[in-house]
């Protein structure tokens, strides 16, 4: 396929103890949401993860959000500025706050100010417009550009983390990068002067759990925080370390859909290896994994429980749909390898034609309930 999804969290470092335990108390989670990809190009030279791109889907995938799902917030992300706002103004349409999130994938992170400095504007467009609009200045920049981690692909920098932390990403903690890191608060820092000279609302950045972020610069503190089989206890307390006095927002957590999926969280995805001549998955180790909807949605469900008890302040499954990877029958289903709350049909189904070309997984009903029960 040549295309890795965002879940390189499968290799993330879980968070140590920090002294703000006591604020652990249970309330209402203000932002209460899903991620919507617009359209990223996880692979250098190829197309975008979203494509065709229609304006009346986005609408109605987003009155789903709101309506349906229950969501008080949607975190739209994408490349192109021009699918961003007009999805923002869909959202704000349909009564959902936006975290805004452009995401230019693959390039230096030298490029990455002038392109958040154009977000900028159209944010602040969009916020004196009325929308309730948080600026999310990228994601896990340390794998997803160049210019932090040694590579020229995220699959270089994977490896690269993990030969010069330990032996082991899992073994490995941020100040191993003090170096690597000290670049990229200081492209942080750079690219959020850029952003508060244009844009007047908050910011807040989606870090990956091994990366050692100055948050003194953010309003927000933003993690994807993956259960990785860890113990339930160890998993809620993992995020003390990231209470840092300020409003603290799981950016990304969900599952993939087969049996075993819930055990690797983050790195579910790791089981597809590519596509075979004839059309079907390639799977580790020749295995076909067991499509499992119920498995998906046990964890997302039990996730949401452990964050809403753990006190944060926000939380957005990860994502809503993912249509480059659609349903199909054993060995050609891709959707298993998808950590989407709806499974999108194929070209070739008559089902691809209808609006929406997709059916709700057990895992959006089970978000729904969460969600609707959660209501202010």
């Amino acid at each position: 396929m040549g295309m890795v999804t965002k879940s390189a969290v499968a290799l993330v470092l879980l968070a140590s103890r920090a002294p703000f335990a006591d604020e652990r108390i249970r309330k209402p989670m203000k932002y209460r949401g899903v991620v919507y990809d617009l359209g990223l190009r996880f692979t250098a030279g190829q197309p975008y993860s979203v494509e065709p791109f229609n304006p009346n889907l986005v609408k109605h995938d987003l009155n789903v959000i709101a309506e349906d799902l229950h969501a008080n917030t949607v975190r739209i992300e994408g490349e192109e500025l021009s699918r961003l706002a007009l999805a923002a103004r869909e959202a704000h349409a349909a009564g959902l706050k936006v975290f805004f999130n452009p995401w230019k994938m693959n390039v230096h992170v030298s490029e990455l100010v002038e392109y958040f400095s154009s977000a900028a504007e159209v944010a602040e467009t969009l916020r004196l417009e009325g929308v309730d609009i948080v600026f999310v200045c990228g994601c896990e920049i340390s794998l997803f550009n160049e210019g932090i981690f040694t590579g020229a692909n995220l699959s270089e920098r994977l490896t690269w983390m993990a030969s010069n932390g330990s032996g082991s990403v899992f073994s490995s903690s941020p100040a191993a990068f003090a170096k690597q890191f000290g670049l990229l608060n200081s492209t942080l820092a750079e690219s959020v002067d850029a952003i508060r000279s244009k844009f007047k609302g908050s910011v807040t950045y989606s870090a990956g759990t091994w990366e050692a972020v100055d948050w003194s610069i953010f309003d927000i503190v933003g993690v994807d925080y993956y259960r990785n089989g860890e113990p339930a206890n160890q998993y809620a307390e993992g995020l003390d370390r990231f209470r840092l006095k300020k409003p603290l927002v799981v950016m990304e957590v969900g599952s993939c859909s087969y049996e075993g999926a819930a055990a690797r969280g983050g790195g579910g995805f790791m089981l597809l290896q590519g596509v075979n001549p004839d059309g079907t998955i390639k799977f580790m180790d020749d295995v076909v994994p067991t499509r499992s909807e119920s498995e998906q949605a046990d964890y997302v469900g039990e996730q949401l429980e452990l964050l809403s008890g753990a006190g944060v302040d926000g939380v957005f499954i990860y994502v809503f749909s993912f249509p480059i990877y659609p349903i199909g029958e054993g060995a050609r289903d891709l959707d298993m390898m998808s950590f989407s709350l709806v499974k999108t049909f194929p070209d070739q189904d008559q089902r691809s034609k209808q609006m929406p070309p997709w059916e709700a997984k057990k895992s959006f009903w089970r978000v729904a309930d969460f969600f609707k029960r959660s209501v202010d």
